[in-house]
């Protein structure tokens, strides 16, 4: 039974190649593994090359007794670095999903070294606050199209790195909110106008059988109903609460309209 559960912590949270290392944290975090895997030291040390990362790994199984495995990831990974060496400021962020990505890199470091109030949000980072220090290497790294948009926002202290991402995520979809019984108008890709953003569950470029939620944001269809089945009932963007789509057909590859009327969506109970 012990070889199961390690296999499937194995299997939940490797951190894939070339992910930062608080990105990693971030979506471990996301996952469950503060509430949902506790272990003690000895199968802790069984979990192998977890992080990729030999100083993180070594880590994991230092601390006695039984914890949550986020508990013993975070432990590692501040013994293991300071902030200036598992931090990585960008120069330059490209697509909303860059930016997106490195707003949780600087809210995980802010919570794990930061002597700011985001300490208090170790076990809940989707709660923390963007900083003056978050929001300045944000706008800093913004490419031009993201930089004018960002200036022309006012920073508070109570402005929520959720809400910013939230913010540049939806900055060209400009989606408006649909009553709960009504259509959904889904665009064709041979006339939907060209991205460079990828489905942020799979990270794959969306093509056709997608489908938008009523929050206006889009993913693979067997994606986002993967997402909402196992992991959440809300959008993993926004963190709206989301309708499983199990009613929207496939977008047609051809279409003689320039419309395509989806059927009502049906609200799922989780």
């Amino acid at each position: 039974e012990s070889q199961y559960k390690l296999q499937d912590i194995r299997q939940r949270f490797t951190r894939p190649p070339d992910q930062s290392l608080l990105f990693w944290l971030y979506e471990c975090w996301f996952f469950g593994a503060g509430t949902d895997v506790f272990l003690n030291s000895y199968e802790a040390r069984q979990l192998g090359s977890l992080s990729r990362d030999v100083a993180v790994d070594r880590g994991i199984g230092r601390r006695m007794g039984t914890l949550s495995l986020w508990r013993r990831l975070v432990a590692s990974v501040r013994e293991a670095y300071t902030m200036d060496e598992v931090m990585v400021y960008r120069d330059r962020w490209n697509t909303k999903l860059e930016g997106v990505h490195y707003l949780t890199e600087l809210a995980m470091a802010d919570i794990l070294y930061g002597n700011t109030r985001n300490m208090q949000y170790l076990d809940d980072p989707d709660k923390a606050y963007c900083t003056w220090g978050i929001w300045e290497a944000f706008l800093k790294s913004a490419p031009p199209f993201y930089a004018k948009a960002l200036s022309s926002l006012t920073w508070h202290r109570d402005l929520k790195v959720l809400k910013l991402q939230a913010y540049v995520w939806d900055y060209r979809l400009k989606p408006s909110p649909l009553p709960q019984d009504s259509c959904v108008e889904i665009q064709p890709k041979e006339y939907a106008a060209p991205g460079d953003d990828p489905c942020t569950i799979c990270h794959e470029e969306l093509s056709r059988n997608t489908c938008e939620l009523e929050c206006g944001h889009e993913f693979h269809r067997e994606c986002i109903r993967t997402w909402l089945l196992e992991h959440s009932s809300t959008c993993p963007i926004c963190r709206d609460y989301a309708v499983l789509p199990a009613d929207v057909p496939e977008r047609p590859a051809w279409n003689n309209s320039k419309r395509y009327k989806a059927k009502a969506w049906k609200r799922s109970v989780f």
